[in-house]
């Protein structure tokens, strides 16, 4: 024991320990090692409520109470605006995440519908509705099909921006076959309309919610990039290359509408 304390190397460290302690103890040491190494940061707890309230938090990471999402560093919520996995949130003084887009949960598919089985994080999966149906008569059809055919995803976007949540982000969606639908906590299917200001509105949140979702689920923002082991958003097209099925949107959809899949790519990296 005498020989380490005479090291030069023993008093180094005793000395950054304690600086570390003087500049916020042990919680500080834990966010160097943790939060910027990304370890605790990208967690996401489903939680009740009532914890969206609490004063202190024992881990750090986000928090979703089924309508409202928070994020915790330093075992208290983040107010103001930060950049989280590239993507930039935006937070009350409550603490809570200031959405950049509204959600409806009219059509939400209660606890005994479809799956609740916890999806592993490695994509975010884009479709679209694949006819003339709008956001709302999908997220309809989907409410009341959604056993029947085996068919839906976690959220559908459309009529006029609005964001219609199916089932709860993180929940496996029966949407692009078994391995794409275990390994995507998002899918997110887009409505159709004729009208070009509707759709700017549709694909505006579109993106945001496919970029607010990959940031919290730590996916990287881009698009369908490699092969079925490289994490990152990816459009039915994409899994039906890689993994399975045959379908090809939403690239039709797009392209009808004026977006080619390049300005896509650039959208969901960059934001609006």
């Amino acid at each position: 024991m005498n020989v380490i304390m005479k090291h030069p190397l023993f008093f180094l460290i005793l000395t950054l320990l304690l600086l570390i302690s003087c500049l916020g103890g042990y919680d500080y040491l834990h966010y160097c090692i943790n939060v910027r190494s990304g370890i605790s940061s990208n967690q996401i707890h489903y939680v009740s409520k009532a914890v969206l309230t609490k004063r202190q938090y024992s881990q750090n990471g986000w928090y979703y109470d089924g309508h409202d999402w928070a994020y915790v560093r330093w075992h208290h919520r983040l107010t103001g605006t930060h950049t989280i996995n590239g993507v930039q949130y935006h937070f009350a003084k409550n603490g809570k995440q200031t959405l950049p887009y509204r959600v409806n949960y009219h059509y939400q598919l209660s606890a005994q519908q479809g799956s609740n089985q916890r999806a592993h994080a490695k994509y975010i999966i884009l479709h679209d509705i694949g006819n003339a149906g709008s956001g709302r008569e999908g997220a309809a059809f989907m409410k009341a099909t959604a056993d029947s055919n085996q068919a839906y995803t976690n959220f559908v976007v459309g009529s006029q921006g609005t964001v219609y949540q199916i089932k709860r982000p993180g929940t496996v969606a029966w949407g692009a076959g078994t391995t794409a639908n275990a390994n995507a906590p998002v899918q997110i299917e887009l409505g159709h309309t004729t009208n070009q200001t509707n759709f700017a509105a549709d694909y505006h949140a579109y993106v945001n919610l496919a970029r607010d979702m990959a940031g919290k689920y730590n996916i990287p923002l881009t698009l369908d990039r490699g092969g079925k082991e490289t994490k990152g958003i990816k459009s039915h097209l994409w899994v039906s290359r890689h993994l399975w099925g045959d379908h090809h949107d939403p690239y039709g959809y797009l392209k009808r509408r004026g977006v080619s899949k390049q300005q896509l790519a650039h959208d969901l990296k960059n934001g609006f």
